[in-house]
């Protein structure tokens, strides 16, 4: 009888250990499992891109304001159309996959890992404090690259973690690499990111409750 009233205790305990167990996890694994498709810009060289967006945005100026087009724009125009078809690059497919690629790619940044949810983690990246008085930081994003949102591109929403401390702590810089650990909820939300030329609205899908931080030191 006591070994049968052991069990469901041990399970009991068991679980526990389950739901407080720490994983350690990197950006990649936050992303979400998306259907796979067929990216044809992808297939495209730097000179190609660069010959479709010349051509695509003249082409678009001249039916919405047709005023600003200028003999030299529409030689530009022909031009990169010129190469592209030289090129057998199948312009008019392009532009129909444009939106549905555009589509595709923006589902696919919102996607997040819903096995993580409510999940004790561990994981390292870059601090971008959205504060930073006297030296000291109460809530930042954990980016995936040194300078993402404010000197280089906005990373996707799933790739972005918003970390709020009880704590304002110390922080050697702004940028400074962490090793940051809490509870990790899957909630959409934006934050206003205050830069020197301006102001960016952020957008983002993770928040890192109960967080600890300490500073990044690679091993080998």
């Amino acid at each position: 009888m006591k070994k049968l009233l052991l069990i469901p205790l041990l399970l009991s305990i068991f679980s526990v250990a389950q739901a407080t167990e720490t994983i350690q996890i990197s950006f990649a694994d936050l992303q979400g499992q998306v259907e796979p498709y067929k990216d044809p810009f992808k297939d495209l060289t730097g000179d190609q891109l660069y010959n479709l967006s010349i051509y695509a945005r003249i082409s678009e100026m001249q039916k919405v304001v047709p005023e600003r087009i200028t003999e030299e724009m529409i030689d530009e125009a022909k031009k990169a159309k010129a190469q592209l078809v030289a090129e057998k690059v199948d312009i008019e497919y392009l532009f129909e996959q444009r939106l549905i690629i555009m589509e595709k790619r923006k589902a696919a940044a919102m996607q997040t890992n819903g096995l993580l949810a409510d999940k004790n983690i561990e994981m390292g990246g870059y601090m971008l404090a959205l504060n930073f008085d006297d030296g000291k930081v109460s809530e930042f994003l954990l980016v995936p690259t040194i300078g993402a949102c404010s000197h280089k591109p906005v990373p996707a929403p799933n790739q972005l973690v918003f970390v709020k401390l009880d704590k304002a702590v110390k922080a050697g810089s702004a940028y400074m690499p962490i090793k940051a650990t809490g509870k990790l909820r899957i909630t959409a939300q934006s934050k206003e990111l205050y830069l020197v030329d301006g102001q960016k609205k952020i957008e983002m899908s993770y928040r890192l409750d109960n967080a600890t931080i300490e500073p990044y030191i690679a091993t080998r």
